[in-house]
């Protein structure tokens, strides 16, 4: 099972984007903070996954429902 974190890195990946390159597109500061999304040592808060979603053209299920798409 993939979780929203792989999802978010193959996504990141596919979209040729660094860590940094994506916080600055979904408006964070702090660039570790994606690294920590990838890891899954957190879960993006909805408004988040949705800058997320916006940004890398994906699907990201509920975080709390742990299905993913890309």
């Amino acid at each position: 099972m993939s979780t929203i974190g792989k999802a978010i890195r193959a996504a990141r990946m596919a979209s040729g984007f660094t860590q940094a390159e994506l916080a600055d597109w979904i408006g964070i500061t702090d660039g570790n903070q994606i690294s920590r999304w990838e890891r899954d040592v957190v879960t993006p808060n909805p408004d988040n996954v949705g800058e997320l979603k916006r940004v890398l053209g994906v699907r990201l299920d509920s975080p709390s429902g742990g299905a993913v798409s890309c």
